[in-house]
C-alpha cells in the first residue's frame, strides 16, 4: 500500500514516516500539497494531509483531489491541531482525520481501516 504523507513540520514527518515503513507501507512525503498535482503518476491508496500547510491549506488540496474525477477515490486523511477538524474534514470532502497529537496505536489503526478496505 502506498501513502504519501503531506506535512510541513520535519519532525512529524519523520515520525509518520517511521511508523508507517516500519508497518510495511510505502511512503512519500512532501511538505506541501503540490505533490497532489501529480498523484495521476503516483497513485496513492492514501493521503495523510497536515490541515496547516505553507501556501494552500490542506483542505483545500483535499477539494481538489476530490473534484477530479481520476483523483477523487484516494481516500484522504485530514492530520491537524485545529479546532472543529471533524467537520473541516467533512466540508472539504476528505474521507476522515486525524487530531494532533495522535498516539502511534491511533495511527495505526486508522491506516489499517483503509488497508483492510483496499484488499
Amino acid at each position: 500500500m502506498k501513502i504519501v504523507v503531506i506535512e510541513d513540520n520535519p519532525d512529524i514527518s519523520e515520525i509518520m514516516d517511521y511508523i508507517l515503513k516500519d508497518e510495511g507501507y510505502e511512503v512519500i512525503s512532501s511538505e506541501d500539497g503540490t505533490i497532489a498535482e501529480r498523484f495521476d503518476e503516483i497513485k496513492p491508496d492514501l493521503v495523510l494531509m497536515d490541515e496547516l500547510l505553507p501556501g494552500q491549506r490542506g483542505s483545500e488540496w483535499c477539494k481538489f483531489i476530490k473534484a477530479n474525477p481520476a483523483l477523487q477515490h484516494i481516500p484522504v486523511i485530514l492530520v491537524s491541531t485545529m479546532p472543529n477538524l471533524e467537520l473541516l474534514a467533512e466540508k472539504s470532502g476528505a474521507n476522515g482525520f486525524l487530531e494532533k497529537p495522535f498516539n502511534i496505536s491511533a495511527l495505526s489503526q486508522l491506516i489499517r481501516s483503509y488497508a483492510d478496505n483496499k484488499s
